[in-house]
């Protein structure tokens, strides 16, 4: 069993009373979610109802200028409301069952990042989303960064799950 800690010199694994080696503080919030899997990966995959239900983006675009679903090494320039521009690319695509992307480039005071949106059927009618953050600060900043970027992310990331529930659960009623 892990369990992480935070020390002096960041977050660590604690496995058995031994530090094994370092790793990125993760953020993880689930919600159930009644509509279909279906369903539901596509909203939250599809650009096109993206500012509907997220609370986070201010802007969001295919670096390769196409529409679409995204794919195996697709690129996006998403901006957030703070004004904070990323570029991540999609590493893992798997309709329903997940989608995940890491950044290739940041603001400074991000190092290292990567997100996926994971969804479980739990039957026919309703899904488990799980959203999933990783990511560090410089080692300059990261004792007092950290703490503040998971705070934030957390935040980002529930909200982000109640609009997509929301959101999803109105469109499969109407339907």
């Amino acid at each position: 069993m892990a369990i992480i800690v935070w020390n002096a010199w960041g977050w660590e694994n604690k496995i058995s009373g031994s530090l094994k080696g370092k790793i990125m503080p993760q953020i993880n919030h689930q919600q159930t979610i009644h509509a279909p899997i279906d369903l539901v990966y596509e909203i939250s995959q599809d650009y096109s109802v993206r500012y509907d239900w997220d609370a986070f983006p201010d802007y969001i675009r295919n670096l390769d200028g196409a529409d679409g679903m995204p794919f195996v090494g697709r690129e996006v320039e998403i901006r957030s409301k703070l004004g904070m521009t990323m570029r991540v690319r999609f590493v893992q695509v798997k309709p329903p069952e997940c989608a995940a992307v890491k950044m290739f480039q940041a603001p400074f005071f991000i190092e290292q990042f990567a997100g996926s949106w994971v969804f479980q059927k739990a039957n026919e009618t309703e899904t488990v989303a799980r959203f999933c953050y990783s990511l560090s600060a410089p080692k300059w900043c990261a004792f007092w960064l950290n703490p503040l970027m998971i705070k934030y992310f957390s935040f980002v990331a529930e909200r982000r799950l109640l609009g997509l529930k929301k959101y999803c659960e109105q469109r499969f009623q109407a339907a």
